[in-house]
């Protein structure tokens, strides 16, 4: 690992900490303020849904501004709208909700930059995709693991102001690392107008076939995980395991652990990978398949959590290699273009595959939904054999 990447690297970790516990400071601060449920519940669908726009523009964007520049500016951008934020709830500790919404509102549009952006550096800072992608997810399922209990923490014992000075300390310390990042910068040609730079990345997308294969696989697997969404493996702990909402929250833990191994045993067994991708993608549908089944049949909560930690850490077996292909499918001046078309697509269809396993679910109970999922990999495993000539 470079140095540059392990900047980068440590810059993400700080800010998606950071990111995860303003979400929780600010979730129970409005709760709060309002006494409503609904009004906290739109902070993370705010912050979900409004940075597929300015993802959508992080090609343009580069063209213009060297990409190191631009990780700065966003982390810049957020870190002083967290200091606002923290100077107004001082001075005026009853902050109309709205203008708490506007904050976030940009705090996200900012993120949406970042993300294709940071997939770009991480390709141009290493030569070893399979080991980076590998790191990259380990510390962002640490930080999903350990954000939100440390966000709590915060709360609860500091308060929000005190909280949101340890949040804005912690977004000044990866501003600061960010601004050590090599440059990288890409040009376009002169012949391209704006239209042509927004759109490169989805032309890519439909001239070559292996790409078209990586997006229906993803769009077939979203699908699949959605039963993995916190809200509706609920229905699964209290309806079929008969357990309470504390036994939900190691439901969520153990899934998240499972990743985090994977992603380490990715990393050791990186070179292994990379000669054996086809067979990685298609042994982890089928052993995620086979772990569905297992929990549908022998609904016990021990073998429920042992089942959460294998998908989880199979699912990095089938994650990483196909990252790693789509990520050498192009040029390393072309990838900010591709990341940001996986981006936007990965964005807008969960939402709408989680509202149609959501109604599965409400309309047919669990263990359709759990079987549909299972269907849904056995597709995409078929896929993935019939095509493997893409995915080597």
């Amino acid at each position: 690992m470079t140095k540059a990447f392990k900047r980068l690297a440590l810059s993400q970790i700080m800010a998606d900490l950071a990111d995860t516990a303003l979400t929780v400071l600010i979730i129970a601060n409005i709760y709060q303020l309002s006494d409503s449920l609904l009004a906290s519940s739109v902070i993370p669908i705010l912050m979900g849904s409004s940075s597929f726009l300015t993802t959508f523009l992080a090609p343009l964007i580069s063209k213009k501004i060297p990409l190191n520049q631009i990780m700065v500016a966003t982390q810049a951008g957020k870190t002083l709208i967290l200091a606002l934020l923290t100077l107004s709830l001082a001075f005026y500790p009853k902050l109309p909700v709205i203008l708490i919404y506007l904050l976030v509102l940009v705090i996200s549009l900012l993120d949406g930059v970042e993300r294709p952006v940071t997939v770009t550096l991480m390709a141009h800072y290493t030569t070893d995709l399979t080991k980076a992608n590998s790191v990259l997810t380990v510390c962002d399922e640490t930080v999903a693991l350990l954000g939100w209990g440390f966000g709590g923490v915060l709360y609860t014992s500091l308060g929000i102001h005190w909280g949101l000075l340890v949040t804005l300390s912690i977004f000044i310390l990866a501003t600061s690392v960010t601004c050590l990042l090599p440059r990288v910068a890409f040009t376009s040609f002169e012949t391209e107008n704006n239209w042509q730079l927004l759109f490169k990345g989805w032309q890519l997308l439909l001239k070559q076939p292996r790409l078209k294969l990586l997006v229906t696989l993803n769009l077939i697997e979203t699908f699949a995980n959605t039963i993995w969404v916190s809200s509706i493996i609920l229905v699964f702990v209290t309806k079929v395991l008969h357990e309470d909402q504390a036994y939900w929250g190691y439901a969520n833990m153990t899934y998240s652990f499972g990743i985090i191994l994977g992603g380490l045993i990715v990393y050791r067994r990186a070179d292994a990978l990379v000669t054996r991708k086809v067979f990685a993608i298609i042994s982890a549908l089928l052993l995620t398949v086979l772990f569905n089944i297992v929990i549908l049949k022998i609904p016990v909560p021990s073998v429920f959590l042992a089942c959460s930690v294998l998908i989880g850490i199979v699912s990095q077996l089938k994650e990483v290699p196909e990252a790693v292909l789509y990520q050498e499918s192009v040029a390393k001046e072309l990838l900010v273009d591709l990341s940001s078309v996986f981006e936007v697509i990965s964005t807008l269809s969960f939402a709408g595959l989680l509202f149609l396993m959501s109604w599965v679910t409400e309309s047919f109970g669990i263990g359709v939904s759990f079987g549909l999922a299972s269907l849904s990999l056995l597709a995409e495993a078929s896929l993935a054999f019939k095509y493997r000539k893409y995915l080597t």
